[in-house]
């Protein structure tokens, strides 16, 4: 069963001891995430599929079950933030053999494999509020359409298994809301953003879905794959937003969806 999803940005600077390096000021995340406390320990999963948009890929939806990932932050200066997981196994196995006959997919069983950043940073900030350090698939979204990403997200839901499943849906929103953002300024940034939060305030695609396909295009995300599975797996119960900021032309919103047991 799913007990929780966690929308979470990638953005190294939002660590603190790569912010630190640079002098950068971010916020609101973190203390949206120093809020929440302890709470969401009675809802950690024992496995988490972790949608990461920047993960290797085979141009179709490709699964990483490894038997042990590894990763850290090294490149940005912070090789002490560094993690290490165990693979779903045959649990992870079982779920690619339920989502296999919906999508083009490519399957890997590696040893080890090396987490890039987005993964490593949206872990980074979820452990602690876990407290546990559960196993985990890694999944790369990109390659299917914003329709078939909502659609994963409710296959997700009815996957049947007696285990504690958690999604965690990494990403950033628009890349382009300010001139000095990386990928320079466009009008349409904010307005996926605007409707990207209300999506996630309302638990529904249809915000994101009635945008015409060229405001999405001319935002320059790399999340909104990841932002459509964890509305699709609410199955409309209330996903509650915990915090939005741009502090470098780029959108950092944080979600958390609490899962019951049955939903219609």
């Amino acid at each position: 069963m799913w007990t929780m999803g966690f929308l979470l940005p990638h953005a190294p600077i939002l660590i603190p001891e790569v912010a630190a390096r640079s002098g950068a000021q971010t916020g609101k995340t973190l203390e949206a995430l120093i809020s929440l406390g302890e709470s969401l320990k009675r809802f950690a999963p024992d496995l988490l599929l972790v949608l990461d948009p920047h993960a290797a890929s085979e141009r179709i939806l490709t699964f990483v079950n490894a038997d042990r990932f590894i990763g850290d932050l090294g490149e940005f200066g912070a090789r002490s933030v560094s993690l290490s997981f165990r693979g779903a196994g045959e649990e992870g196995d079982r779920l690619f053999s339920y989502l296999h006959p919906h999508f083009p997919t490519k399957y890997y069983r590696p040893g080890v494999h090396d987490l890039d950043y987005a993964a490593v940073v949206s872990l980074h900030l979820l452990l602690p509020l876990l407290g546990v350090v559960p196993s985990m698939v890694l999944v790369n979204p990109v390659t299917i359409g914003f329709r078939q990403a909502f659609e994963l997200g409710r296959l997700l839901r009815g996957y049947p298994s007696e285990k504690k499943w958690g999604l965690l849906a990494s990403g950033d929103l628009s890349h382009r809301l300010t001139k000095s953002a990386p990928s320079g300024f466009h009008p349409d940034g904010q307005v996926l953003d605007r409707s990207i939060v209300e999506a996630l305030r309302a638990s529904s695609p249809d915000p994101i879905f009635n945008l015409p396909g060229t405001v999405i295009q001319n935002a320059g995300e790399c999340g909104l794959r990841s932002v459509l599975a964890l509305i699709g797996l609410s199955m409309g119960e209330k996903i509650r937003f915990l915090s939005y900021e741009a502090p470098f032309g780029v959108g950092y919103a944080s979600a958390l969806l609490e899962c019951s047991e049955e939903v219609s």
